[in-house]
């Protein structure tokens, strides 16, 4: 009866260890192209103020204005398979507030608060003066054209 292991010629080793190597160099290729290509192009903001100069700041550290979305966005919706919908651009977060505890950032679209679609920086300072300290609130925002969400409570 033959052993039911057999050792390979040494030549399949060699062959094998390149053919590893080779595989090994090819994904962290990809994996460097993938943080180069065109998820990590030249950051073209996606939403700007309608107004600058109007902004607002909320009681759980951030200033917003009413978002407008840009050429950028438009020109990416369905290549990057992006979302575009009304809501509050976040322009600042201040250190230590409920905002930057729960994550939110610069850039950021908020368009739910609580359930409730809000579609600028009146009704998401209506919304997020309901937060409360017993109960999370859910806040849904875009960051980069992606729908995430996150859950806010007052300290």
């Amino acid at each position: 009866m033959p052993p039911l292991f057999q050792r390979a010629p040494a030549d399949s080793y060699r062959i094998l260890r390149i053919m590893l190597v080779r595989t090994v160099t090819a994904v962290c290729g990809l994996a460097a192209l993938a943080a180069t290509g065109p998820t990590a192009q030249i950051h073209e903001p996606l939403y700007t103020c309608v107004d600058g100069a109007a902004t607002l700041t909320l009681d759980i550290g951030i200033t917003v204005c009413d978002a407008a979305p840009t050429e950028a966005l438009n020109r990416r919706l369905d290549e990057d398979h992006l979302q575009r919908r009304p809501g509050a651009l976040v322009t600042e977060i201040a250190d230590g507030g409920v905002a930057q505890a729960a994550g939110l950032q610069p850039d950021d679209v908020i368009y739910r608060v609580g359930g409730i679609n809000v579609d600028n920086k009146v009704t998401t300072n209506t919304r997020l003066n309901l937060v409360e300290e017993n109960a999370d609130t859910v806040v849904n925002f875009l960051r980069d054209g992606r729908p995430y969400l996150v859950r806010v409570r007052k300290p």
